[in-house]
């Protein structure tokens, strides 16, 4: 009994302020105790530093490798797939007879030039990437340097020539 009024007496003697003290401790230490418990809930990785949930990194996984699995499979039946005939509207046929190269001479056109590569770089896995030099194509059958061919006129044809398209114009005025 004497314990139970030596408390209620020390309560009596506190401030407002030790009272807000003292709960503003009380909180504190209930915010380390749950922080301590969510570093134990994560797992830490020394190599990469890395904090990751346990249940999230499982599942992650498990999801990582379908994603991989179904993009491997779409991979191949693209590269397996064969070309479809296009259905084309009215609107993309009159542009296709009108077109300077239709799409199936495009198709059909034959490249003749091979690509030079000026860097190459392997990786892990069996990933090369080759860096293209665009400025040397390479014809594959012939190497053919292009002649550039300049006609000059004279000032006197010129001048005719402009006198001409004036008149021309003088005409359909």
């Amino acid at each position: 009994m004497q314990i139970v009024n030596d408390t209620i007496s020390f309560l009596k003697t506190l401030s407002f302020v030790d009272v807000v003290f003292f709960f503003a401790v009380l909180a504190l230490m209930l915010l380390i105790i749950i922080l301590i418990y969510f570093i134990r809930e994560n797992r830490f990785e020394d190599n990469n530093i890395t904090y990751t949930f346990k249940d999230l990194d499982n599942k992650n996984n498990k999801e990582d490798n379908s994603e991989l699995i179904n993009l491997k499979e779409i991979t191949e039946a693209l590269e397996n797939a064969e070309p479809s005939t296009i259905n084309l509207n009215k609107y993309e046929e009159e542009q296709e007879e009108k077109a300077i190269i239709s799409y199936d001479e495009l198709l059909k056109k034959r490249n003749d030039f091979a690509l030079n590569y000026s860097e190459e770089e392997s990786y892990d896995e069996g990933l090369t990437v080759k860096k293209v030099d665009l400025d040397n194509l390479v014809n594959k059958d012939i190497i053919v340097k292009p002649e550039i061919k300049v006609s000059i006129i004279s000032y006197d044809k010129e001048e005719a020539f402009l006198e001409a398209l004036k008149q021309l114009q003088q005409k359909l005025n």
